[in-house]
């Protein structure tokens, strides 16, 4: 159940931001609510619900982004579930300071990614100049949101946790 309202706010939040940040004439700097959630997933949940909930997550923002291929978020959302499977033994992301120098980096990192792969898969693109200049802002917008839906995530996941919730879907 969880993993499903995990999803559900996801859509909720990219549902919310699209026409925010269109109306607010400040979309180039809005914040990958899908890598915090890979994160947020990555360090707390299972592996098999984790991996299918982030790779749903990344299929959404797919959704929501026309101009980069299909496909692209999905991949680097899974990529940073995978990465914070791993960081998630050595760092701990339950206090502000690691958390939001943990996500500045996956941040910057997830930017490479894309525009790697938007190379690679979308050669006609000329916006890799564009990529490279708002990497940073980018990087610094997530990093000071990553706390507060890191605390909504727990919130969640608390109520779900002493309802009984969250065991059925996925073992």
């Amino acid at each position: 159940m969880k993993f499903v309202v995990w999803w559900l706010i996801a859509f909720a939040a990219l549902a919310l931001e699209s026409p925010l940040l269109v109306s607010w004439e400040s979309f180039f700097y809005a914040p990958d609510v899908a890598l915090i959630m890979a994160l947020y997933i990555g360090s707390r949940a299972e592996p098999l619900g984790g991996l299918v909930t982030a790779f749903a997550i990344g299929l959404l923002k797919d959704g929501f982004c026309l101009a980069a291929p299909v496909g692209v978020f999905t991949e680097i959302t899974v990529l940073t579930f995978l990465v914070a499977r791993l960081l998630s033994r050595r760092v701990d992301l339950r206090s502000s300071v690691p958390l939001m120098a943990t996500t500045a980096a996956a941040s910057l990192v997830a930017s490479a990614l894309f525009l790697a792969l938007e190379a690679i898969f979308h050669r006609s693109s000329s916006d890799y100049g564009q990529v490279l200049r708002l990497a940073l802002p980018l990087a610094l917008v997530t990093m000071l949101l990553a706390p507060i839906q890191f605390g909504l995530l727990e919130r969640v996941g608390r109520t779900l946790s002493n309802r009984g919730g969250g065991r059925y879907l996925f073992p």
